[in-house]
């Protein structure tokens, strides 16, 4: 039986390799993908998501968009990070077309595919947590129907990357993140979230390197992922980071899956925690905090990363990746 994913994205640079990631390999099944407002609007990536398919030879694959803004904020998007589309350099098929897809349909697509395969789907939010906590509206039974949920998301012990203390897809919607934590620790969830922070995925370097040994003699998908990782290490040096690029996304996505499948490919480790997510500060709004030490007194509500192996992730992605979508000489 396949592994199988539903992937709540935004599509963005590293989104795109971690959609062509769970593609590529052998035992995933992708049986939907919500697109979510975060690195560029919901509509782009709706539209960088149909245009991504038609790349992985699968433009079968249900996909919704989600709601038009966070929970509680309007949306903010990055467009300096990820280019104008959100794919960098890279022009995908049919950027001039609008997705003539309704909004909010994301949540449901959450709902609709968990009743479909209880217990089997597993759960990866690459972007903001809003329209899984939407599908928990929804369906408050959710929890109890997913294998595993893995969050890319949070800085614990480690600087932000959009204000000091906030990582980028929980700063986008705090609110969301601190719903899904709480609805996951009821007594029907069936799994406990993992946490993917920044501490452990900026390890996932792509390094000029790497780059060239992802995409070198590719097809249309991997020229196109070039062309967006060349955007990417170019908005990295410019932000005093070198000409590297982190790619937080297909390192979580790989974790989920070799975590799922049980295959003995370990690429990080994790440990129970209480989790919380600030929603008033004034100066900290959307720091995601872990309670180490027990202050709390609380049960732990979720995982966190406090390990990853970078070297084996790029040497298991790049291999996966290649094996499927590189051009034969």
């Amino acid at each position: 039986m396949p592994l199988r994913l539903l992937i709540d994205c935004d599509p963005g640079i590293d989104d795109a390799l971690a959609l062509t990631y769970a593609f590529a390999h052998p035992e995933v099944s992708v049986e939907g993908i919500v697109a979510t407002g975060g690195n560029v609007s919901t509509e782009q990536v709706g539209r960088n998501i149909r245009g991504l398919l038609h790349l992985l030879g699968a433009p079968h694959i249900p996909w919704e968009l989600g709601a038009i803004n966070p929970l509680a904020q309007a949306l903010i998007t990055t467009e300096e990070t990820h280019g104008p589309l959100g794919t960098g350099y890279a022009l995908l098929p049919g950027q001039q077309e609008p997705t003539e897809k309704e909004h909010g349909r994301g949540a449901e697509l959450w709902v609709e595919t968990a009743a479909r395969y209880p217990g089997e789907l597993h759960g990866i939010v690459l972007g903001p947590s809003t329209n899984l906590a939407l599908a928990l509206e929804l369906d408050p039974t959710l929890p109890s129907k997913l294998g595993s949920l893995h969050i890319m998301g949070g800085a614990l012990n480690h600087r932000g990357n959009t204000m000091p203390t906030t990582e980028w897809n929980v700063h986008s919607d705090p609110e969301a993140l601190a719903s899904v934590l709480t609805a996951f620790d009821g007594p029907g969830a069936t799994c406990s979230p993992v946490l993917c922070p920044l501490d452990h995925t900026e390890n996932s370097l792509i390094t000029p390197e790497r780059r060239a040994a992802l995409t070198a003699g590719g097809g249309a998908l991997l020229e196109a992922l070039d062309l967006a990782l060349q955007f990417y290490m170019e908005f990295h040096e410019s932000d005093g980071l070198g000409f590297i690029a982190h790619v937080h996304d297909p390192f979580v996505t790989a974790l989920a899956v070799n975590t799922a499948l049980d295959n003995g490919l370990v690429l990080a480790q994790s440990l129970p925690v209480a989790l919380d997510v600030e929603l008033t500060g004034t100066l900290t709004r959307g720091q995601t905090v872990a309670d180490w030490l027990g202050r709390w007194g609380r049960e732990p509500n979720a995982k966190a990363l406090v390990a990853a192996d970078a070297e084996t992730f790029f040497e298991h992605f790049i291999e996966t990746v290649r094996a499927r979508y590189a051009v034969a000489s």
